[in-house]
């Protein structure tokens, strides 16, 4: 079967490497306490894929994407799903201006949305999950549970922001949910994304970080990838920019590194725990989880 790019629609593709299917399951197990051995049912590994245009990687099958039942139980395992404001949030909301229209895809609990009334600015959300559909509605937010390709087709060219935080990582059809995006957004108005930076040490030196794993994500951004996307999509790129590593990137990351050394194992945890203190001195990362890509239609 030809493996066919989520972005370009192109076979131009090369295998990059394979993952355990147990070891995926495994850590979601201790992790969450999650069962997700459905998804791979039948699969011994999981592949990695790198689209040679854009260079953005992503898993496959495809069918390894989670569903509504998986989010459901992701939401009851993980209580910080749903972030109130994150690094990205604040980047984009510096550049919202009175009386902009907003519409953010996949607004979760609306966080972001709320906030908005700040700068003077009118929000909607698109969510499909019903329950984070239900919070956003108890604390003022405008929220629907709309697909894009409907919201797009019905209100093109309407919002002066369009806005995605940690979404595109888990949408196949990337190329067609970026045009869709791309479509809600008036001519000079500003479409921003904000996905994990796979770039980074962070996630770069973990290929078995949990939620950075099917059925949770997809697709394996960087700033390379971003700024190819835009450029695919006639857009402007505005800017790409990493986030800042804290203190707790810092540590994982000097956690990463040990193991990567020394392996996973008890030396490695009573090494890490008495000099997990200077990690925050460590050149190891400088870059956080997340790039945020904002384009100029």
């Amino acid at each position: 079967m030809t493996v066919i790019s989520p972005l370009t629609n192109s076979p131009d593709v090369s295998p990059v490497r394979s993952l355990n299917a147990r070891t995926i399951e495994q850590r979601y197990r201790a992790q969450f306490g999650m069962d997700v051995s459905r998804y791979f049912a039948g699969l011994d590994e999981v592949m990695i894929y790198e689209c040679n245009r854009s260079k953005l990687r992503f898993y496959y099958p495809f069918s390894l994407a989670g569903d509504a039942a998986f989010y459901a139980d992701l939401g009851q395992h993980y209580k910080g799903y749903y972030s109130p404001w994150k690094w990205e949030h604040e980047l984009v909301f510096q550049r919202i201006k009175s009386g902009d229209r907003v519409l953010e895809i996949g607004s979760g609990n609306g966080y972001f949305l709320k906030r908005l009334p700040e700068k003077e600015a009118v929000g909607l959300g698109l969510e499909l999950n019903d329950d984070a559909i239900a919070y956003g509605k108890k604390i003022g937010v405008n929220i629907i549970n709309e697909d894009l390709k409907i919201h797009a087709e019905q209100h093109a060219g309407q919002y002066d922001v369009v806005c995605a935080f940690q979404v595109f990582e888990h949408v196949n059809n990337v190329g067609e949910f970026f045009r869709q995006a791309a479509q809600c957004v008036k001519p000079g108005g500003l479409l921003a994304i904000g996905v994990p930076n796979n770039a980074s040490y962070y996630f770069r030196e973990d290929p078995y970080h949990t939620l950075n794993l099917p059925p949770h994500h997809t697709l394996l951004w960087d700033p390379t990838s971003l700024r190819y996307a835009g450029e695919l999509m006639g857009l402007k790129v505005v800017e790409t920019r990493n986030e800042p590593a804290t203190v707790t990137h810092r540590s994982l990351g000097y956690r990463l590194w040990l193991e990567k050394n020394l392996g996973r194992n008890l030396l490695t945890t009573l090494v890490y725990k008495s000099t997990r203190f200077v990690a925050k001195r460590l050149p190891i990362m400088s870059d956080g989880a997340t790039v945020v890509a904002i384009y100029r239609k």
